[in-house]
């Protein structure tokens, strides 16, 4: 997810928290984006906006090569450094303005990447520049023609009525006609959490303009599916048809 100091600085924990206790984070989010990201063996992964590193995790778990995380809070980026001194990895996680110079990136990290990943950054752009920067920084990141970007977006069609997301665990709300970044607020609860975020507004057309500005030729949206699994919680898919007809957030894979 996406990370201004004041939003985001005391919300590692329950980051973590929520991939277990809302069960759509696995079943669906996290298996479709995962899903999209592919074959990660003998790549070079950088994850914008990492936050406390849990999709950074999964991706180093997937056989990554090299796995590095960035992200603008120090409290994500304390705790998920923290995190991989317990628990080693091989992770490597700097702080980091993604939107700041964007041609500046592999210069400042002294390296480049295969492929860039950032979940639930892009919807905390405050301005269509903003967003063109998140994206220019991914493709300066990347190292050849074929590097990809993919990202976890807040699907512009998300549903405006009051429940449909609640048996999700959450409440998203914006304006019914929104115009290019009005203001979008998460209201999520799980466990002993609650999360009030507030995020902005994109069309689709904005995003693939701040994708093309940043320089990206083949874009490519995809729509999130649920897991084929064991797990007794994707068996009842009657329970997942409001979320899957009308999910919150998309993914957008970027070719250079």
């Amino acid at each position: 997810m996406s990370h201004s100091d004041s939003q985001f600085d005391a919300l590692a924990d329950a980051y973590e928290s929520s991939i277990e206790q809302m069960p759509f984070r696995k079943h669906i989010e996290m298996y479709s984006f995962l899903k999209v990201v592919g074959e990660t063996k003998a790549l070079n992964v950088l994850d914008l906006g990492c936050g406390s590193g849990l999709y950074t995790r999964a991706i180093a778990r997937q056989g990554a090569r090299r796995v590095m995380g960035l992200d603008v809070s120090d409290g994500m980026i304390g705790y998920a450094s923290a995190r991989e001194q317990r628990e080693p990895m091989g992770i490597r996680y700097l702080r980091r303005d993604a939107t700041r110079d964007p041609a500046t990136i592999s210069a400042d990290l002294g390296e480049t990447f295969d492929l860039v990943t950032a979940v639930y950054v892009l919807p905390y752009a405050s301005s269509q520049d903003g967003l063109t920067a998140i994206c220019s920084t991914a493709y300066h990141a990347l190292s050849g023609p074929e590097g990809r970007f993919v990202a976890a977006v807040l699907n512009p069609h998300f549903s405006r009525e009051a429940d449909w997301y609640r048996e999700y665990g959450m409440e998203l709300t914006g304006a019914v006609e929104p115009s290019e970044g009005a203001p979008v607020h998460l209201h999520a609860w799980f466990g002993d959490h609650i999360l009030d975020l507030d995020a902005f507004y994109w069309s689709r057309a904005a995003h693939e303009r701040a994708f093309q500005d940043a320089g990206f030729r083949r874009i490519k949206w995809h729509s999130p599916v649920l897991a084929d699994s064991d797990d007794p919680a994707t068996k009842d898919r009657r329970l997942w048809n409001n979320y899957l007809q009308c999910p919150h957030a998309l993914i957008v894979e970027a070719t250079r």
